[in-house]
């Protein structure tokens, strides 16, 4: 995931998370919203909140995000701000189902090309 393809700041997060539609998995959370880029791709916050646990925990599920989104990332449609959010769940999920919610809720936003 390039840098430049990163939300970053609170408030374009919270825009996504506020304008946004969202789905939910017992793992992840997935918001997204159109981004209005001339580049056409997609930029991506992942973050873990407090519940999630310590932060050795948040960094864990922010790892186990990052690369199952990098799974992926090449069979999604760009234009979109994505926002994935761990829950406590993820810490005990095995890989695989990981794998599969994220792509359930891929297809539940219709983000994943035909």
């Amino acid at each position: 995931m390039k840098r430049s393809s990163r939300l970053t700041r609170g408030d374009e997060i919270k825009c996504v998370r506020r304008k946004g539609i969202s789905f939910a998995h017992h793992a992840v959370v997935l918001g997204f919203l159109p981004n209005q880029l001339q580049l056409n791709e997609n930029r991506v916050a992942i973050t873990a909140g407090r519940s999630v646990g310590g932060a050795v925990q948040r960094n864990l599920a922010k790892r186990r995000l990052r690369s199952a989104y990098r799974y992926y990332e090449t069979n999604l449609q760009q234009g979109y701000d994505l926002v994935l959010i761990a829950r406590k769940p993820i810490l005990e999920a095995d890989y695989q189902s990981l794998l599969d919610g994220l792509k359930t809720l891929f297809d539940q936003a219709g983000l994943m090309k035909e």
